[in-house]
């Protein structure tokens, strides 16, 4: 899920699994489709192993993985489990 709070919006996009792949193409359709315009997009997402830079580069040619990651600043949430 993409919430845009100060638009207000939210984007649902479901898959069968949560790959890195199908991870990969939901920033891809973040940054070409739903903000094509902005310079930076930032992003607050939670630790999932899926949710860095490398599955960018596992799912597109080196070039592309760059040129949406250089779109991106990324925040991750705080680390709360209790062990």
């Amino acid at each position: 899920m993409v919430f845009a709070p100060l638009l207000g919006q939210r984007y649902v996009r479901v898959t069968k699994q949560r790959t890195a792949r199908d991870w990969a193409h939901l920033i891809q359709y973040l940054v070409e489709v739903l903000f094509p315009d902005a310079e930076c997009i930032v992003l607050v997402m939670d630790n999932l192993n899926t949710h860095v830079g490398g599955s960018l580069y596992e799912a597109f040619p080196p070039t592309e993985a760059r040129r949406l990651l250089s779109k991106l600043e990324i925040h991750y949430t705080p680390n709360t489990a209790v062990g």
